[in-house]
This record gives structure tokens, sequence and C-alpha cells, in this order.
């Protein structure tokens, strides 16, 4: 499995809330973690803000494992197409439109917004959790 993560799940990876578990679990079985460059501030910034300093720091200190979709011209054209048709906010947009680069052979995007969740099996991404809602 490859896994997508958008910055409200992987912030339960080092903020312990509802949710935390299954992230970690996923990302444990998980062949590759992926991430759009704009998820490392969304997730640095709320990770820091909630847990402090040194989880911040944990995440830092991880961030090189993740495969990153660079933001280019292309993806926010395409991020702009998708929010148009979903009714997404531009963040969440740009993880689509990123996560949509990607193979879709074994990909699954872990998200716990509902919004960006039913954007993403609309466009047949695999998500998890399979029972959020």
């Amino acid at each position: 499995m490859n896994l997508y993560l958008d910055a409200s799940a992987l912030v339960k990876r080092y903020v312990a809330e509802p949710g935390s578990e299954l992230v970690r679990a996923d990302m444990q079985r998980a062949d590759a973690w992926f991430m759009c460059r704009i998820g490392f501030v969304e997730t640095a910034g709320a990770v820091e803000s909630v847990a402090g300093p040194a989880a911040a720091r944990r995440f830092r200190d991880e961030w090189p494992a993740f495969a990153v979709v660079d933001v280019d011209q292309d993806l926010v054209e395409d991020a702009w197409l998708l929010a148009v048709r979903h009714g997404l906010p531009s963040l969440d947009s740009l993880h689509l439109a990123a996560a949509l680069l990607l193979p879709r052979d074994g990909l699954v995007m872990t998200s716990w917004d509902g919004r960006l969740r039913r954007a993403a099996m609309a466009e047949d991404l695999a998500v998890l959790p399979e029972d959020f809602e």
C-alpha cells in the first residue's frame, strides 16, 4: 500500500487524538508515504501548536521519509479545477491534485476531512479510514 496523507491525518501520528492509532498502524504497514509539499507547513504548525516543539521536531526529523509531491503550475491548475468541481478549499484541492498525480495501483488517501474524502472517492481514489463520517 502507498499512503497519501493530508495534514488532518498526519497530525494524528504526533498528537494523541481519535484516529491516532489507526494512522500509526496504516503508516507502519505502508510501503511508502506521500504528501504534497504544502503539507509540511500545515502539519508542522498544527503539531507544534497542539503538542509543542518536541513533537514538531519528531515530525521534521521524519519528513525526509516522505515522497514529496512538489507544487508547480500544472498542479495548481489541476487543484483549481478540483476546487471548482468539488467545492474544496485551496489546500484540500492541492492535496487531492497531488494524490491524483500518483500511480493508482495500491494508492490509498487518508484524511479526516469529510469534504476532501468525498471528493477523493468521487475521483476514484481509495480512502482511509473506511468508516469515517
